[in-house]
């Protein structure tokens, strides 16, 4: 079955702290990115820290992390919080295509399942940030939609230092000003 096909028809699995050694693997594959935000390859440590990292004020209940698959194993995964800054509003954390996949309209498929369980959720809005270096991840955030709320940083992720730009996108066709 090809990657676009299982991204699109199966339906995620809901991915806990037992499944990091799978999402491990998975970073191994998007070293590109690791790279990029922090200098070094990906750990089963920063696996592992998929499925701890919430604000203070929130808990690991909170979040949720997804996994799609395909024949060959994980190919994707996306954690999104819960209810943060403020109700209704739903913090997509992290969400990482394998190398091998992307260009495929794999990434819109994954999304689109994202905002579909969030509405379900009762999310009105959902959040996410991208580093302010990664041109590619903007652009493709805006082209579903996403506009800017502001910029943040800079916060160190390992050897380096990144600007953020925090984006947004109102569910239900509504988007902001």
């Amino acid at each position: 079955m090809p990657l676009l096909e299982s991204a699109t028809h199966e339906p995620p699995s809901i991915l806990t702290e037992s499944d990091a050694g799978e999402v491990a693997d998975l970073y191994a594959r998007c070293t590109d990115y690791f790279m990029l935000q922090d200098g070094e390859p990906a750990t089963l440590a920063d696996a592992i820290e998929l499925f701890r990292d919430v604000p203070e004020e929130k808990s690991a209940v909170d979040q949720v992390v997804m996994g799609w698959q395909d024949e060959n194993g994980l190919i994707a995964v996306a954690a999104i919080l819960r209810d943060y800054p403020s109700d209704g509003v739903w913090y997509l954390g992290f969400m990482i295509v394998d190398a091998a996949a992307r260009g495929r309209g794999i990434g819109r498929s994954i999304y689109d399942t994202i905002e579909r369980w969030a509405v379900d959720g009762g999310a009105q809005e959902i959040r996410l940030a991208v580093l302010e270096v990664n041109g590619a991840a903007e652009r493709f955030w805006r082209s579903l939609g996403y506009r800017e709320l502001r910029r943040v940083g800079p916060d160190t992720f390992k050897a380096r230092s990144h600007h953020r730009v925090e984006l947004c996108r109102l569910l239900g066709g509504n988007l902001p000003a």
